[in-house]
């Protein structure tokens, strides 16, 4: 997937922006294809802001220090997702895509291309469906005024065939572990609102 990953990353380039949700079945792919899309960025010089769980992170980490300079890996702005999905204490929409905005802003002042990557996960809050859908509107939202790549990724067991429904009408691209699609209805969409 790596070689599909840069390749789509590069045709987003000439687009203003993409917005991907991510349903993720494996690890080992879902590093991999993490790592990929840091290095199409850092090395095109975008900043990345790339929200994860501390499990995970650190496998990524070392292989993207593996390959990239002291100066690379300072495009990268790691957040345990945690502290950024959670930040008051539960999934707070305003709050989020408020801190969100403010990262990406700064990132973006000086002109430079900026690509998100947030792992969404939650406990064991009940009907947080609404909340994430919230969410996901309106980083859909910003990711088209901000002009940002933005992958959203899901572990697929935890999402519920309507709320990964609910989720395809966020989204423009649909990725897996081993493939990238556009979502066919996404544009439709996006046409009437």
């Amino acid at each position: 997937m790596n070689q599909k990953m840069s390749d789509f990353t590069e045709t987003l380039r000439h687009t203003d922006y993409a917005h991907i949700f991510y349903l993720t079945e494996q690890t080992d792919p879902y590093i991999e294809n993490a790592v990929s899309y840091v290095l199409d960025g850092v090395r095109n010089g975008d900043r990345v802001l790339f929200v994860e769980n501390p499990r995970i992170y650190p496998q990524i980490q070392k292989k993207l220090q593996q390959v990239l300079s002291a100066e690379e890996l300072e495009l990268i702005h790691y957040v345990n997702n945690f502290d950024f999905y959670w930040r008051k204490g539960n999934f707070h929409p305003t709050a989020i895509l408020e801190y969100f905005e403010s990262v990406v802003g700064s990132f973006t002042a000086d002109g430079r291309q900026c690509r998100t990557w947030g792992h969404i996960e939650w406990g064991s809050q009940e009907d947080i469906s609404q909340e994430i859908i919230e969410y996901e509107t309106e980083i859909d939202r910003s990711a088209t005024q901000r002009k940002v790549i933005s992958i959203c990724a899901y572990d697929a067991h935890r999402v519920s065939e309507s709320l990964r429904e609910r989720l395809m009408h966020c989204h423009g691209y649909l990725m897996k572990d081993q493939s990238i699609s556009a979502i066919s209805f996404y544009g439709d969409k996006k046409a009437r609102k």
